[in-house]
């Protein structure tokens, strides 16, 4: 069985990471994906919290010196961040992760174009919404030149022997590519196409939310904290990984 799929046209999608690639850095890395239709909500909520930071000197001059852009890392106040990710829980955002153990190694950033279907792979398998854009920080991928993710030769197969209470299992089988501008022409064939657009942070406050989101899960990893991310977890769902790099 072949089948074809569509994008939500209200719901785009947010990459950001959270540690180091560096063997000497952090213990972990984190590549986090969000998909969402709740933008507005999502800029009303920011718009708000840095309002309250500008109330005070401390979190005025924070704010400042990252050009108005709210991160999670070395966030100033502790109750307003905790705030700030009880009101994004109560939104519509699928969340996937996948937890990089470095065991003092290092990672190779290309590597985050074949982690990237990975994710994404795992909301086709239940049946969750395609996003008709996918947005990442214009460093997050070294090769700028990634414009598209791709879905091509789908397939369906019922497993032999599979049927069970009237309920047949479905085996699938797909490929996951992630292409260049100039190289849509040659897919042609491929049964989704999502695009991807290179952005600053600065400027996207949907980022910005990424990145609040995956630095409680880092702070989960790298810190033994689970405070933030069971915070999120309270009203969100959220779908991780755990990867190690070969010692």
């Amino acid at each position: 069985m072949k089948r074809k799929f569509n994008c939500h046209r209200f719901k785009t999608g947010y990459l950001d990471e959270s540690g180091e690639n560096g063997k000497n850095g952090s213990r972990y890395l984190v590549l986090t994906y969000i998909c969402t239709k709740d933008n507005k909500e999502i800029s009303k909520i920011l718009k708000k919290a840095k309002d309250q930071l500008r109330r005070t000197k401390k979190g005025a001059k924070w704010l400042e010196k990252r050009g108005g852009e709210i991160k999670f890392y070395g966030f100033p106040d502790v109750s307003l961040l905790r705030k700030i990710l009880n009101n994004l829980s109560k939104l519509d955002i699928g969340v996937k992760y996948i937890a990089i153990k470095k065991n003092g190694k290092n990672f190779n950033p290309s590597e985050k174009v074949n982690i990237l279907p990975e994710l994404i792979a795992s909301s086709m398998t239940n049946d969750e919404d395609i996003p008709h854009k996918i947005i990442a920080d214009k460093d997050y991928f070294d090769n700028k030149k990634v414009a598209y993710f791709l879905l091509r030769n789908y397939k369906e197969e019922i497993m032999n022997g599979s049927k069970k209470d009237g309920v047949l299992k479905v085996k699938m089988k797909y490929e996951l590519h992630l292409i260049g501008k100039y190289d849509l022409e040659n897919f042609k064939d491929s049964e989704l196409v999502v695009s991807i657009n290179h952005e600053n942070s600065r400027k996207n406050l949907g980022l910005q939310a990424v990145d609040l989101i995956s630095g409680a899960i880092f702070c989960n990893f790298e810190r033994d904290n689970s405070e933030y991310l069971d915070l999120l977890k309270s009203k969100l769902n959220i779908y991780g990984i755990l990867k190690e790099l070969k010692k």
